[in-house]
């Protein structure tokens, strides 16, 4: 059985799985890995290299499981997330228009071959070689089945230098209220609670006394939101990652 895990700073706020709707994408899916127990034990492994971790999680360095979102620094792989990470290469001089000299906010790290820096919203910028913040640069995007994904984190970026707010997310509040309880589910299920307590705090008390428990609709929606909670933590999150930005 997993240790418990720290509240998110939005749970600790507000409480239950509505505070967790209002994460990003990409914050629910780092709360689905950061619970994967395997994950924490390769943390612990190679927690003073993190950049040595295993490209299965989706990572580009390991991320400490114990912090949760949006405390945590997350670097995802840009073929893991197209709609997060923004590359960057330097720009050859005699260009015909000014290069922007816009340095962003954010944690920052660096690989043998990439400076990346996480932006406060999580969107994710790599400066390739020589490249770095506040030079002239060039984005590349590559044309590919990913190709949307890339321009909308451009536009990400464009919107986010201008002071404006992110774009829509292209996930429905349906989409993103079942993932919210789908994790709380996975708490429960986690700790050792019953479907009955976990169905308890998701739904509320009342919901489990409409119908006999054994046969109830609310029964076999907890047990789906359980399952539905463990597949994202086995892996599910990163066809998240790929998907609803």
């Amino acid at each position: 059985m997993a240790a418990p895990l720290e509240p998110s700073r939005t749970d600790r706020a507000a409480g239950g799985w509505r505070a967790r709707a209002r994460l990003t994408v990409s914050d629910l899916a780092w709360e689905f890995l950061r619970r994967n127990a395997e994950y924490r034990a390769e943390f612990v492994r190679i927690s003073r290299r993190p950049a040595n971790i295993d490209p299965r999680w989706g990572l580009r360095f390991g991320a400490d499981p114990v912090v949760p979102a949006p405390d945590a620094e997350v670097f995802w792989r840009p073929e893991i997330a197209p709609g997060l990470v923004v590359p960057f290469e330097e720009r050859a001089e005699g260009g015909t228009a000014e290069s922007r000299s816009w340095r962003p906010n954010g944690a920052r790290r660096r690989d043998d071959e990439s400076l990346h820096v996480r932006m406060p919203e999580g969107l994710q910028l790599q400066y390739r070689g020589s490249a770095k913040p506040g030079g002239p640069l060039l984005v590349v995007l590559a044309f590919d089945q990913d190709f949307g994904l890339r321009v909308r984190a451009v536009e990400r970026l464009n919107r986010a230098v201008a002071g404006l707010a992110p774009p829509a997310s292209q996930m429905t509040t349906a989409q993103r209220e079942r993932l919210a309880k789908s994790l709380a589910a996975l708490d429960g299920d986690l700790g050792g609670d019953s479907y009955r307590t976990i169905a308890a705090s998701v739904f509320g008390p009342e919901a489990i006394e409409r119908e006999a428990w054994r046969t109830s609709s609310v029964r076999a929606a907890t047990i789906r939101l359980v399952q539905a909670g463990r597949r994202m933590m086995r892996g599910g999150y990163l066809k998240l990652l790929r998907g609803g930005l």
